[in-house]
């Protein structure tokens, strides 16, 4: 199946990108996946090769379940291979496979997109409070 992912621009795209979110935080609730701290995920995540990130992303497509809007925001992104974009009711006639197939292409494109959970300033910022009280970067840490 070739997908084509279109430019994520607007508020569809802030709204799929809250679906990667929903998928990737559904993800680091499993057992395997529980004990790390989420930015520690999401950094690990950023880090792996792309067949990797392929293969996370169609791990939590399986085991997570995303609202019918949330799918629909992911898939608005994605065009089949004639260029006829995914749609509520063009969507809803793809089977399981297909679907996590739209969701897999959209969702490496967010993968591609460097997002920091906590801004510069704020490791900065962290980092001194962390010096000025004496504690070490891991006591603040659950």
């Amino acid at each position: 199946m070739s997908i084509k992912v279109r430019e994520l621009k607007g508020f569809k795209a802030l709204n799929a990108l809250n679906a990667f979110s929903a998928l990737l935080l559904g993800l680091k609730m499993l057992p395997a996946y529980a004990g790390i701290q989420y930015e520690e995920f999401y950094a690990t995540m950023q880090k792996m090769d792309p067949e990797d990130q392929r293969k996370l992303i169609r791990e939590a497509a399986m085991f997570v379940k995303l609202e019918k809007d949330e799918v629909e925001a992911l898939a608005s992104f994605a065009e089949d291979a004639n260029g006829v974009p995914y749609t509520e009711t063009n969507i809803g006639n793809l089977g399981p496979g297909e679907m996590i197939d739209v969701i897999e292409a959209v969702c490496m494109e967010f993968a591609k997109i460097k997002v920091s959970l906590v801004s510069e300033g704020q490791k900065k910022k962290l980092k001194t409070s962390r010096l000025i009280s004496g504690g070490s970067s891991q006591s603040t840490r659950n």
